[in-house]
């Protein structure tokens, strides 16, 4: 019984990783959309898990609206998220865009810089849109350790798969923390921009925590890259991902130069952002399984 459900749980994975966003890659937009739209309102798949945690925990914060439909857009933003890699993969040019894909903003024309985000929303995009405006990047990303996914094979090597793929978009290797600190110094140093998220609760970034208000409660966001920003004397240039989920559409968003001296401020301006964002888009944020550990956090450490 044991062997039948992990084959089971192989076929999922296989079928939700692989297959579904392959076919809607090799769709044109509007077929592809239909078909998401579809596989996200079946409940079998892998992404049923993170759908159900973000379902349980988001409306103790905010309302969310019918949570049936609220789980359903989780499980969208997952697969759109494994379409734009396979999307990104089968057309091979590093700069190639879609037409339902928007950017409102640009990069700094000239100069190194941090570009900071969140864990909301789908972000290899980010990525394309710095090729297109002529410059490399690093992408700062934890580990993908094969020990971490014992029994998933399959969503193991979709991870390193995509982690190879941000590789040949950005035309970097992937600087994976921890000790990544002397080699975002070198990158900066030579003009290459930085990719990272702030949104890292003390859990996953111990070091550095400084309080932040999201969701009107009190948080905190680490400052590691703002003091990276710092001692390289380069800014914080913020980025997001707007939704329009009922035309499976998406804006990359690239926001004013913050200072990275000004830690407080700064990072109140990133959960600022990511604030709107969640109240816009809930279902696009991956860590409202974090939310109650991390509120709780904050709180010991004031006291």
């Amino acid at each position: 019984m044991a062997m039948l459900e992990r084959l089971r749980a192989q076929l999922r994975d296989a079928q939700y990783l692989y297959i579904v966003p392959l076919i809607a890659a090799l769709l044109p937009w509007a077929l592809a959309r239909r078909w998401l739209v579809f596989w996200a309102q079946r409940t079998s798949g892998p992404y049923e898990e993170s759908a159900q945690t973000a379902a349980a925990i988001a409306p103790d914060y905010m309302d969310v609206g019918d949570l049936r439909a609220f789980r359903s857009n989780v499980r969208l933003i997952w697969l759109l998220d494994a379409y734009d890699l396979f999307l990104s993969v089968t057309r091979w040019r590093r700069c190639w865009w879609p037409g339902h894909i928007e950017q409102a903003g640009a990069w700094p024309e000239t100069g190194a810089f941090i570009a900071t985000s969140f864990h909301h929303g789908t972000g290899l995009w980010t990525f394309k849109s710095l090729t297109k405006s002529g410059r490399d990047s690093l992408l700062i990303y934890g580990r993908w350790a094969r020990e971490d996914y014992l029994g998933r094979p399959l969503l193991y090597w979709y991870g390193r798969w995509r982690a190879r793929e941000v590789q040949r978009l950005s035309g970097q290797p992937v600087a994976y923390r921890p000790g990544v600190r002397e080699r975002v110094a070198r990158s900066l140093a030579d003009g290459i921009s930085v990719v990272g998220v702030v949104d890292m609760p003390p859990r996953l970034a111990t070091r550095g925590q400084r309080p932040v208000r999201l969701l009107d409660r009190d948080i905190s966001f680490p400052s590691g890259v703002l003091d990276l920003a710092q001692n390289a004397n380069v800014p914080i240039i913020p980025y997001w991902v707007e939704f329009d989920l009922a035309r499976c559409t998406r804006r990359l968003c690239i926001g004013a130069p913050l200072d990275p001296a000004d830690t407080s401020g700064t990072l109140q301006a990133l959960a600022d952002i990511l604030d709107r964002q969640i109240r816009a888009t809930p279902s696009a944020w991956y860590f409202w399984r974090e939310l109650p550990e991390w509120i709780a956090a904050a709180a010991k450490a004031r006291e």
